[in-house]
Parts: C-alpha cells; sequence; structure tokens
C-alpha cells in the first residue's frame, strides 16, 4: 500500500492538472481565443470565436487535459488529441460522432441535463465515459456556452479522474486502518490486562482441580473462551502490523503441511485438495504462529467459496527470483529471491468491485455466523510485516488464485534464535513487581511466590521508585508495566537504572506500539514480554535474567 505522502503528492499534481483545465476554459468562456480548427474527414475547418487574439487549437492543443466542441444535438465538431489518447481511438473516429456514444448509459441521462441547462458562467460534473476498448474511465467534465460562426455550441474540458480516484481509494483504505489500528493499540492494553488475570487465575484454580471433576471440564472452556478473545487482539493488531513478531528461519513447506494436517479433516468431503511442494528448500525468516496464519486463512477463504459447490482446493509452494531489470510479478516487488505460497480454488470468484475491497478489515462478504471476515486483512498485514507481497487474480463464477511473495531466507545469514530455557523455573531471588492492575499484581506475586521467589508487589509506580531507593540492594530482578500513571514502565526504568545500574527488568506491555524489544534494550530494559504470557514464559523470563545477570 502506498504511503499516505506518496498519495497525496499524487493527489495535489493531480488537482493541479485539474485547475490549468478549468482555467483554459475560462479563457475560451471570457472569448480570450478566436479561432476553432477542426481535423476530420472533411480536412481541415476553421470557424472564427467571436473576439479572440490567438489561435483556438493551438490553446485546446496544448492543454494537458481532454477537449472537445459538440453542437446543441450533441454532436462533437472538434476534439483534442489528448482527449483522443484518453479514449484510446483516433480523431477522426471522435469528431462527428455523438457524444452519448462516449458517455455510459447510466450517466448520459444526468449529464444531458446539466448540459442543455449549462449557463454563461458554465458546469461541471462527475461523469464516467467509455474507452474504444470498452473501460469505463472517471471523468470530471467542465462545459461552458460559445459561438462558432454565430452557432450556439458547448465547449467541454475532460480530465481523467480515475488514477485520481483509486489514490484517494488508497487513501481512505490506509486511514481506517490507521485508525482501527489506533483503537486496537489503545483497547489492547486494558483488554489484555482483563484477559491476562482471566487466564492466569482460571489455569491456578485448574492445576489444583482434579480432571475428574465437571468444575475441570468448565475451567478449561473458560480458559479457550479467553484464549479466543487473546487471539482476536492479536487478529486487529495484526493487519493494523503493531503485533509483536518472533521471526525465525523455517521451511514453508512444514507450515503448508502442519497447517493442512490440523485443518483438512475439518473441511467438507466435497473439497479436494491438492498439494504440492517443491523440492527446493523453500526457508523463510518469519514468525512461525503468523504464518500457520496466513495458510489458515487462505485455505479457509478458499473453502468458503468453495462451501456450496465443492471444488478442488490446490496449494504449491515454490522459489522465484526476481532479476534486475525484468519486469516483477508486482509493480513494487524488489529484485531478489523469493519463496512464492499459490492458493487457488475453483469457487465462485470475485467480482472488481469485491477484490477491490478484499483487504479491507471493514469489508466481509461472509454473512452472520461466518465468521469475523478479517482473515485476508490479517494476512495481507502479516505478509507486508514480513516484507513480502500478494498478487490476486479472481474471476466470478471460475475461481481464485493468491500468490505470497515472501524474501527467502539466505543461508548463513547471522540470526540468533534463542533457545528455551534448560534451567530450573524457580528460585530464592528477591522481585520487585509494579502494575497498576492490582489483580496482575496480585496474579504474578502468587505466580512467582510459588516458585520460591522473594516477591515485593505494588500498584504505583511512585512507590516503586521510593521502595527501590530506600532498599535498591534488596532486589536482583524488577518486572514493571508499560502503561501506568504518573510515571511509564519506560521512565521508571531509567530512574532505577541510574539507581543501580545493571538491575535486570522485565518490561510487560498490552501492544508494541510504543515500545519495540529494540527500543527497550537500548533503554538498558533487557527483556519485553506481550501480554497476555502464561506462568511459563514468565518463569523462564525470570529464570533467564537472573542466570544471566549472576554470569556476568
Amino acid at each position: 500500500m502506498r504511503g499516505y505522502e506518496e498519495l497525496e503528492a499524487e493527489l495535489r499534481d493531480a488537482r493541479a492538472r485539474l485547475d490549468e483545465a478549468e482555467e483554459t476554459l475560462r479563457a475560451i468562456r471570457n472569448n480570450e481565443v478566436d479561432a476553432l480548427v477542426v481535423e476530420g474527414d472533411r480536412g481541415v475547418q476553421v470557424f472564427t470565436l467571436q473576439g479572440a487574439e490567438q489561435p483556438y487549437r493551438t490553446l485546446m492543443e496544448t492543454m494537458a487535459e481532454g477537449a472537445l466542441t459538440m453542437a446543441t444535438d450533441g454532436t462533437i465538431l472538434y476534439c483534442n488529441r489528448q482527449l483522443a489518447t484518453m479514449l484510446g481511438a483516433p480523431l477522426n473516429r471522435i469528431i462527428g460522432r455523438s457524444l452519448r456514444e462516449i458517455v455510459t448509459s447510466k450517466d448520459w441521462q444526468a449529464l444531458q441535463g446539466v448540459l442543455d441547462a449549462c449557463g454563461a458562467s458554465g458546469c461541471r460534473g462527475e461523469y464516467r465515459l467509455i474507452t474504444s476498448g470498452g473501460r469505463e474511465i472517471t471523468t470530471s467534465v467542465s462545459a461552458c456556452p460559445i459561438q462558432l460562426q454565430g452557432v450556439e455550441c458547448l465547449c467541454l474540458v475532460i480530465s481523467d479522474l480515475t488514477e485520481q480516484r483509486s489514490f484517494e481509494q488508497q487513501l481512505r483504505r490506509a486511514q481506517k486502518l490507521e485508525a482501527l489500528g489506533t483503537l486496537a493499540g489503545g483497547i489492547a492494553h486494558d483488554f489484555n490486562n482483563v484477559l491476562a488475570g482471566i487466564i492466569g487465575f482460571a489455569e491456578m484454580v485448574l492445576e489444583d482441580t482434579s480432571p475428574d471433576r465437571p468444575e475441570h471440564r468448565r475451567l478449561t472452556m473458560v480458559l479457550k473462551a479467553a484464549h479466543r478473545g487473546r487471539d482476536l487482539v492479536k487478529q486487529i493488531l495484526l493487519f493494523s502490523r503493531r503485533g509483536e513478531q518472533d521471526r525465525k528461519p523455517l521451511a514453508l513447506v512444514e507450515v503448508v503441511e502442519d497447517t493442512l494436517k490440523l485443518l483438512g479433516p475439518a473441511f467438507p468431503s466435497t473439497i479436494e485438495i491438492l498439494w504440492k511442494g517443491t523440492a527446493d528448500d523453500c526457508r523463510i525468516l518469519a514468525d512461525a504462529a503468523q504464518m500457520h496464519q496466513v495458510v489458515a486463512n487462505l485455505c479457509t477463504n478458499a473453502v468458503h467459496a468453495m462451501r456450496e459447490t465443492g471444488g478442488i482446493l490446490q496449494i504449491v509452494a515454490s522459489r522465484a527470483i526476481v532479476a534486475e531489470g525484468t519486469p516483477p510479478p508486482l509493480p513494487e516487488m524488489a529484485p531478489g529471491e523469493y519463496v512464492v505460497l499459490e492458493v487457488s480454488d475453483s469457487g465462485c470468484g470475485m467480482d472488481p468491485e469485491t477484490m477491490e475491497q478484499m483487504f479491507d478489515p471493514f469489508f466481509t462478504t461472509k454473512g452472520e455466523g461466518e465468521g469475523t471476515g478479517l482473515g485476508l486483512s490479517v494476512s495481507h498485514g502479516i505478509v507486508k510485516g514480513h516484507g513480502g507481497y500478494i498478487a490476486v487474480e479472481s474471476e466470478p463464477g471460475i475461481g481464485s488464485r493468491f500468490l505470497v511473495y515472501l524474501p527467502g531466507f539466505a543461508e548463513g545469514a547471522d540470526i540468533q534464535v534463542e533457545s528455551a530455557s534448560s534451567s530450573p523455573l524457580g528460585g530464592r531471588e528477591r522481585i520487585l513487581i509494579v502494575d497498576d492492575e492490582d489483580i496482575l499484581v496480585e496474579l504474578n506475586r502468587q505466580r512467582l511466590s510459588g516458585l520460591g521467589y522473594d516477591v515485593t508487589a505494588t500498584t504505583s509506580s511512585l512507590d516503586a521508585l521510593q521502595m527501590f531507593g530506600r532498599a535498591q540492594d534488596s532486589f536482583d530482578l524488577v518486572i514493571t508495566d508499560e502503561t501506568m500513571p504518573h510515571m511509564t514502565g519506560m521512565d521508571l526504568a531509567a530512574e532505577l537504572l541510574k539507581a543501580k545500574p545493571g538491575i535486570p527488568i522485565i518490561l510487560c506491555t498490552g501492544h508494541s506500539d510504543k515500545v519495540s524489544p529494540e527500543r527497550a534494550w537500548e533503554a538498558g530494559i533487557q527483556k519485553l514480554l506481550m501480554k497476555p504470557f502464561d506462568k511459563r514464559e514468565l518463569a523462564e523470563a525470570v529464570r533467564q535474567l537472573l542466570d544471566k545477570d549472576k554470569k556476568s
């Protein structure tokens, strides 16, 4: 998707050309030109205009926009070369025709009414014209009455707005995504705090409940629902590209096979699955969970398109090289080596209008109870976030073909993969916990106390700073939330590090819009945990930092 600055610059250029056309029309309306030269089958004919100083043809041919002169019955008397280029037809196939023949039937009645009522001050509107190839283009039509040898005529200046409207649509889509991403980031912290409490305490009670009791199954369902809520927040954050990523080298072929093992049995028996993985090593540097989600979303979307008639779901993983100087599959693609995931179906397909909106999270073709409709939006966000591209081909009644291009992973690249901790998860060290949510303070206090740690907890960042200042040697590690009143976790960490340089600090956050692992590391924070995290994630992070601190 194009950035705001690029879109706005192109819109400014388009509007400048439109203003230039309006100025030309004003010159005609004010009788500042004197002659109309018509090139047609009858040769060159000159029509004089009242009171002018310079040749009409020169003026019209130097315009950046299309222009024509027509009789009151709609016959086109003159057409400049810019309009001929816009319509994709030679001049002699436009001059002498009726304007009605190049205006869409839906817009002709409205345009005719406007032209019939066009007064001395002129008129303007937006209408769709038909090119010689049958394609519809959106145009701005400005008209004013003129006289040719005493005969009333109309001069029309026509600007092609098709590209401009496309830019505006992209800009609106980008703005909606940005707005929804901002909303998602705003609610993610609070919502994930709620989910963290539900998940954490439910896990504790579940551990103390015998599996044969009905309460065990009920708590399991509570956890399942809470995890669905957590995944929904992740989906919203993903298509706004605010989600945290844990990128590691992985084989796309294995991702597809694992996803099909999980989803295949749930697909209708009327769907035939054809899977073909290349013999080449299709490795990428990506977040495994997010890649599984892309494959699952595209396959599920394809199956949904064939739910009524059945059909073939075809999945292919391959490699492709975009060489320097050769046309890429998509205009914005950079040269390089790509891993390609192709997901195609023989379903209902999509019309052009649906294809324009398919990645919009506010648009869905699914009915009530058929899902959130966020699948393609999420997939688009994940692929873009990994530096990849998505190409789509589809026709109504024939099916759809999605091509996902992801940068290939070069063997030998300097990638550090963090391994899981094999150390004991408990300890006797002293830990300070800071979070403005009392339910999370209590949850994590119980989690770590149960592992043997000496835990001090508070809901105030200011109180935490005072406690640390009075007895900084009493703490071996600090766990702090990021979003808190009076002092953020980043600010608190900066003050703690001033008082005790090198103190291990874990920063917890419900979304990573403002805090990235890189920024946290630069600030001296050694670990960033995304909420909601489970007991093992917390215990491993604590043990890893404490052991690292002892070795240093």
